[in-house]
């Protein structure tokens, strides 16, 4: 008896995980409007959001390791992105992000705030939008 309740407390317990996974691998599809407007609301979450490549940094952190950071502008409101890795993004261009939003997050000795973490490890993208829409024609 008392292997069979293990068993299914342990299958409930993994279902759960598995199901909280599932939910959190869809983004909140937003603005960055809303997002500043708002802050709170989006911390920690998964999001979407559209907008235009500003002052795109590529750069190697003092470990070693590449980094991209821009500021994603529509309607006249920025947000920050940051990206482990140099992507394949040029000043203007149009993108669609997909990262976690923190309100405020302190790394180290520096905090950032308002910042979309869109690095892939974390199941974030940063897509450029002309090729993105393309390639949803293309699916058609």
């Amino acid at each position: 008896m008392r292997t069979i309740l293990l068993i299914l407390a342990v299958a409930l317990v993994w279902g759960g995980l598995t199901a909280q996974q599932k939910s959190e691998s869809k983004p909140v599809v937003t603005t960055v409007a809303a997002i500043l407007k708002e802050p709170d609301k989006f911390h920690r979450k998964f999001v979407q959001v559209e907008g235009e490549v500003d002052d795109l940094k590529k750069k190697v952190s003092r470990a070693g390791n590449a980094y991209t950071t821009f500021k994603l502008e529509s309607g006249g409101r920025q947000l920050t992105v940051f990206s482990y890795g140099h992507l394949s993004i040029r000043e203007e261009d149009k993108v669609i992000v997909v990262g976690r939003f923190y309100k405020e997050r302190r790394v180290g000795r520096t905090t950032f705030t308002n910042e979309i973490d869109a690095s892939p490890k974390s199941g974030g993208s940063v897509r450029v939008k002309e090729k993105a829409d393309s390639a949803a024609q293309n699916d058609s």
